[in-house]
């Protein structure tokens, strides 16, 4: 574990993946739940994924603070890996410093529903659980988890534009649709939270973009499949701009980092420190 000789007021990240939501679509759809998030808190909208750059491989990338070449998962098919390095998943080591962890995603297939549960299980997660079809079934299974956990990790995962881009194309009417049911239910965690307080940190950021060689898919080097929005928000959060050079790697680093927690060396990206304010250095 590498040293981080930095504490904040951080008690709770709530993380929240909004999925195939393009930068682009902010300001193209009036999504004024997140424009607002951008203005308070920290933010970029030129924040890079992994390669490739699909589901699989960005969660599992977010999920563990290394590239896909080292968490074995290189393509969008869900299954347990055979890493290639060191892997310490992000839930696994906020367990071993006793904080609670918490997921939740909509539902799977039966026949993967197994599936699922081990994969939560092997990334360290204590509580999983995977119900609905949208980012509104998702939050209502998660709000009284949110009211409740007060400490450590809490992930929300919303499925909606990524359906949609995938069904009838990135920034499609129905595209446009799904990205504003999603920002909606930004509006309502947002109100959940209180953002004010210095103990908790809200991280809204997509896994991947869209339609950048193909209309309905995202599996490209192209910019606009490859690049992402991460915003920052809490009462510790010195609002601005996070600036350029920003990974989806970063945010698994400042996870851990704003918690206090020390970072394995096996994780490649960096804290975004320079996000927050009020923060001591420890003796």
């Amino acid at each position: 574990m590498s040293p981080d000789a930095t504490t904040t007021p951080v008690r709770r990240v709530v993380l929240v993946v909004l999925d195939g939501l393009r930068p682009d679509a902010m300001s193209r759809f009036d999504l004024m739940h997140l424009e607002r998030l951008a203005k308070r808190g920290a933010s970029t909208f030129t924040a890079r994924t992994v390669s490739p750059s699909v589901t699989a491989c960005a969660m599992a990338s977010l999920l563990t603070g290394v590239a896909p070449e080292t968490h074995g998962m290189q393509s969008d098919r869900f299954h347990l890996p055979r890493p290639r390095g060191p892997v310490h998943p992000l839930a696994r080591v906020l367990a071993e410093h006793s904080m609670p962890t918490s997921a939740f995603m909509a539902g799977v297939p039966f026949l993967l529903s197994g599936l699922a549960q081990r994969i939560a299980r092997v990334l360290g997660f204590g509580d999983t659980r995977c119900t609905g079809n949208s980012a509104a079934d998702v939050l209502q299974t998660a709000t009284r988890t949110i009211e409740a956990q007060r400490r450590g990790l809490i992930v929300l995962h919303w499925p909606d534009a990524d359906r949609a881009g995938h069904l009838h194309g990135w920034m499609s009417p129905e595209y446009a649709m799904a990205a504003s049911r999603m920002d909606d239910r930004l509006g309502s965690l947002v109100r959940l939270l209180d953002l004010d307080d210095p103990s908790t940190l809200l991280i809204v950021l997509s896994d991947h973009g869209g339609g950048g060689r193909v209309l309905t898919h995202h599996d490209s080097d192209h910019p606009l499949d490859v690049t992402i929005p991460v915003v920052l928000a809490g009462g510790a959060v010195e609002p601005g701009s996070l600036g350029t050079g920003v990974s989806i790697l970063d945010v698994p680093a400042t996870v851990l980092w704003s918690l206090g927690i020390p970072r394995p060396a096996s994780y490649v990206g960096k804290p975004m420190e320079w996000a927050f304010h009020r923060v001591q250095v420890a003796a």
